[in-house]
């Protein structure tokens, strides 16, 4: 769609606002010969990135930085229509984003390798870019994710083939058009970034296949993750997939401060977040009290249109996904969960649904990827970590308790990438590592681990000093 400083300007595919479901744009969709040139572009200009130096590439950046803060209301309320995110969060995003680049920026910087004593002779390493990184992000995320990625990439030196979400491209649009532009105004040529929209299973797959790729970043589904995988054969890979994330509340913690952050964690961007709350596993002796916190904190929030400033949860990103949510209610109903509140279906929208389930509930083994906080009892903490670990994933868990000896023999015996005691497990800040085990993924974002994942160790050796 922009290959090579061009807009490839056509109506292929509508995009529809999840909330009005009104179309509000139709983009150009690439096919694989038009991909197949995005990707050779972009590889033909990674040694104008390799060349420039740090100072340029932390210019750029800081640039980025600078244009993205002076529309910040426009891509906030941008990202709420694309995504149906309420605005008050898609403010925060812009805000994350922000800071992804200013990190992004630093660690320009700040790639250093390292001096080895020898005998005679001087070993010393420096970090070099990969190449060709080719970004593929999600729709819940467009701006911070899309930004994750490719702020790292051109902080190491990197070229880049970005493919949003064609569920929720209109962001990274716009941000493509202010890296256009300071590369312009750098006189930078504008082939060392190109945007690739389209359909995924053409865009997307050829990325992962193309041989003139050598790093495929992707964040999105488990099923995806592992079809790239397989296609990518020996480049590096990286892969940020989902999780049935467990919160577990003992009963030693402060049960109120535990109730409000499941509720406020699990209904974020309607559920449809990777570490949204998978579970929340309670020791019986609490599990009333609890439950009774869950429902008064998921009564005071506010369904409906995105855009106002009281809204607390949108919609999902279609109907159809809506639907989805709603049938795995009546699935978990059926398999003797006891719904308690919401569930409620119109068009795109579901009201926050609380449940109570067992072990052996659909709920207990799948990313829902929507507005439904299951409850499970445990009798105690063994049983919460054993059902925890008894899963295919393991992105992140949250932990509960106030005995500090507990918490940390129980982070220890978790299967998860990251353990957040006394909170959920939807906490994260853009410079910690974040990625999982298991299904949940390969390799580790987050600003400093993805500069790390987006360059190579060269070593060199001189003899006979």
């Amino acid at each position: 769609m922009f290959i090579d400083g061009k807009w490839i300007i056509r109506e292929d595919i509508d995009v529809f606002d999840p909330y009005t479901l009104e179309n509000i744009e139709k983009i150009t969709a690439l096919d694989r010969e038009e991909t197949k040139n995005a990707i050779e572009v972009t590889e033909k200009h990674k040694e104008i990135m390799k060349n420039l130096s740090p100072s340029k590439r932390y210019k750029i950046l800081m640039k980025v930085a600078e244009h993205l803060s002076s529309k910040k209301d426009f891509f906030a309320k941008t990202i709420s229509i694309d995504v149906g995110k309420p605005i008050k969060q898609s403010k925060i995003e812009v805000d994350r984003t922000l800071t992804a680049l200013k990190l992004s920026a630093f660690y320009a910087k700040e790639l250093r390798g390292e001096t080895i004593n020898s005998e005679n002779g001087l070993i010393f390493t420096k970090k070099e870019p990969l190449g060709v990184i080719g970004a593929i992000t999600p729709f819940n995320f467009p701006l911070n994710l899309a930004t994750h990625k490719i702020g790292p990439a051109i902080a190491t030196g990197n070229s880049v083939v970005l493919h949003p979400s064609s569920k929720a491209p209109i962001v990274a649009i716009y941000l493509t058009k202010i890296i256009e532009h300071v590369l312009k105004q750098m006189d930078i040529p504008r082939g060392v970034f190109n945007l690739a929209t389209g359909n995924g299973e053409i865009v997307g797959d050829e990325i992962s296949k193309n041989d003139n790729v050598n790093m495929v970043s992707f964040t999105g589904s488990v099923e995806v993750g592992e079809s790239i995988s397989k296609n990518a054969k020996m480049k590096k890979v990286t892969l940020e997939l989902g999780g049935n994330n467990p919160m577990i509340v003992l009963k030693d913690s402060d049960i109120k401060l535990a109730a409000k952050s499941a509720v406020k964690s699990k209904f974020l961007n309607a559920g449809q977040v990777c570490i949204s709350v998978g579970q929340v596993l309670v020791e019986e002796e609490v599990v009333e009290t609890f439950t009774k916190y869950v429902i008064e904190e998921t009564k005071k929030l506010i369904l409906g249109n995105p855009l106002d400033k009281n809204t607390d949860i949108g919609p999902l990103i279609s109907p159809e996904s809506a639907l989805r949510i709603e049938n795995l209610i009546k699935q978990s109903v059926s398999e003797g969960g006891e719904l308690l509140i919401g569930g409620n279906r119109q068009n795109s929208l579901i009201s926050p649904a609380v449940i109570n389930i067992d072990e052996e509930n659909i709920l207990s083994k799948i990313e829902t990827f929507g507005p439904i906080l299951p409850i499970l009892t445990v009798k105690d903490s063994e049983e919460a970590v054993n059902i925890a670990n008894n899963s295919k994933y393991g992105l992140q868990a949250g932990l509960f308790t106030n005995n500090i000896n507990n918490a940390m023999k129980i982070a220890d015996e978790l299967e998860y990438g990251g353990i957040m005691i006394n909170s959920s497990p939807t906490f994260r800040k853009d410079n910690m590592p974040f990625g999982g085990v298991k299904k949940s993924g390969l390799g580790r974002e987050g600003i400093k681990y993805t500069v790390e994942e987006m360059s190579e160790t060269k070593t060199v050796v001189i003899h006979n000093i």
